[in-house]
């Protein structure tokens, strides 16, 4: 990691460790420092971390690019090889998932992603959007009981693959989204009902509210055109 804007490299020193038994394929063991080094590392624990932690913000390109502002010189394959080599979480107990589709190519290539809808974290993502291999991820996951859905057929053909007990529900969000497009639809099919039921704003407004009448009074000899307002 720089310090005040500098690089900084550490120079080492450990101990070679040699193996007495011959038949030991390692023979040699060379001393680490926990929390600082690892094996055939190249790199701090630290610069590891924080460029990793860049890359899964920000994905290889922008992450080399904001990493290069702090002063670590990292190509973006670098910040993708730290980011797929981070260890995966582990998935607790399911009982509620999301699954909604996601495209690598919009049109062509599709995929199927899974959260767990509980802790909002992502779960698991399928290389289609085939009902039958949701059916035998569904499968492994005996646990889960409910899976929040949009209404697309995709997901209503699980069940006919030979999918466990899950209950499909449709998520919040289409719920709402089909809903505001319902009223929508209604209200511009009947726009010109509306209208014809509106009646005139003017017919409502009362007489002292009203704008008064400015009459203009006759100039007379060595006189100016001039206009009575009332009090």
């Amino acid at each position: 990691m720089p310090s005040g804007g500098r690089r900084v490299v550490l120079c080492l020193r450990g101990r070679r460790f040699l193996c007495p038994v011959i038949s030991c394929g390692r023979r040699t063991f060379a001393e680490q420092l926990p929390g600082l080094t690892r094996r055939y590392g190249r790199r701090t624990e630290r610069l590891r971390s924080t460029p990793a932690a860049i890359g899964l913000a920000l994905a290889g390109r922008a992450g080399a690019r904001l990493a290069s502002v702090f002063g670590v010189s990292v190509s973006r394959s670098a910040v993708l090889r730290l980011v797929e080599a981070l260890p995966d979480h582990e998935v607790p107990a399911l009982r509620v998932i999301g699954v909604d589709e996601y495209a690598t190519r919009k049109g062509r290539h599709y995929g199927t992603v899974l959260v767990d809808v509980q802790s909002r974290r992502q779960v698991d993502l399928l290389p289609g959007r085939e009902a039958s291999s949701l059916a035998a991820w569904l499968a492994k996951w005996p646990g889960v009981e409910v899976v929040c859905r949009d209404r697309a057929l995709f997901f209503a053909e699980v069940a006919a693959a030979g999918a466990p007990k899950p209950v499909p529900v449709a998520d919040r969000w289409h719920l709402w989204h089909n809903l505001s497009k319902a009223a929508e639809r209604c209200v511009a099919d009947h726009c010109g009902c509306l209208q014809v039921l509106a009646s005139d704003p003017a017919q409502h407004v009362p007489p002292s509210r009203r704008s008064p009448k400015i009459s203009p009074a006759r100039p007379g000899r060595g006189d100016t055109a001039s206009s009575t307002v009332p009090a």
